[in-house]
């Protein structure tokens, strides 16, 4: 085992232990809440605001917009020619997003910490699963900024986590992030 194990087994360890210690409702808490949450609600409305402007109902309602803000006055003129009505889209949908992640999370966490033997475990299982998800999701994120960087910190690291027993080289050069995000940038209102 090389260096880069031992501290994949020391990290692993350690977030198993914050999982079981803080269960998943108060993990799924802080995960969503903060500066988190707002990213999280940001990725959202990238995902789906494409997809969700394209209804029929939606295109109707921006028509709506702009027809009452047409031919008002020159500043009217303005918005209308620089697509306000695109940013109001976004705006509404990031509210909306925001404000069903916040009951989504509640709910979730009130189940979640339910004063009941079964739930308790369940709660320390699911938090074990999230803090794990979480740290491959940071580890997935690390090596994507390493490879972003290139040259010669790149092929240092590389050269660092060859004779991986995890095989922490090969999960360096086939980073499925890579894919995650070549296809986020496929998308297009």
């Amino acid at each position: 085992m090389i260096t880069a194990d031992w501290v994949a087994v020391g990290l692993t360890a350690f977030f198993c232990l914050v999982g079981v210690i803080a269960g998943f409702g108060r993990g799924l808490k802080f995960f969503t809440s903060g500066i988190f949450g707002f990213l999280i609600s940001v990725l959202v409305c990238y995902c789906l605001g494409g997809f969700i402007y394209k209804l029929n109902f939606v295109q109707e309602l921006l028509a709506k917009l702009v027809a009452a803000m047409s031919n008002k006055n020159g500043f009217c003129d303005f918005l209308i020619k620089i697509h306000i009505e695109i940013a109001v889209y976004y705006v509404s949908l990031f509210i909306i997003v925001s404000i069903v992640r916040i009951i989504a999370v509640l709910l979730i966490k009130s189940i979640a910490e339910t004063d009941n033997a079964v739930f308790k475990v369940i709660n320390r299982l699911f938090g074990v699963i999230l803090f794990l998800t979480v740290l491959s999701m940071l580890t997935l994120f690390v090596f994507h900024i390493i490879s972003l960087i290139g040259g010669n910190t790149e092929a240092n690291f590389t050269a660092h986590l060859e004779g991986s027993l995890f095989k922490l080289n090969k999960l360096f050069e086939n980073n499925p992030l890579m894919s995650i995000i070549k296809a986020l940038k496929i998308q297009k209102l």
